[in-house]
């Protein structure tokens, strides 16, 4: 009877193997997957943070020139394109080909 059971259980450790294999490569492609997609979003938010930080620097250049209107563009790392307006509110929009920000201060 024992030499009945053996080759029962070399297929099943083939099945296992097979089994295990389809696991493991499911695994790595999610992984993959994820760690794609975040790191595409850690680059449109730094591209995000860069534009902020580079529309508070000017913004806080302005100040000091107490410019009331302007347009004109920047390159740093990237081209911007940053606007002042004064009236009816105060406004400041920076612009890239991918994204636009507009900020607007109520008197």
């Amino acid at each position: 009877m024992k030499k009945r059971l053996l080759p029962l259980n070399n297929g099943f450790i083939l099945l296992e193997c097979i089994i295990a294999l389809t696991l493991l490569t499911t695994t790595v492609f999610l992984f993959q997957t994820s760690q794609v997609h975040i790191l595409k979003k850690t680059k449109e938010s730094q591209e995000e943070l860069q534009m902020l930080r580079v529309l508070y620097e000017e913004t806080k250049e302005r100040r000091n020139y107490e410019m009331k209107t302007a347009n004109y563009q920047l390159e740093r790392d990237g081209r911007f394109v940053i606007s002042y307006k004064e009236s009816p509110m105060a406004q400041a929009k920076i612009s890239t080909k991918q994204q636009d920000w507009t900020f607007v201060r109520e008197k």
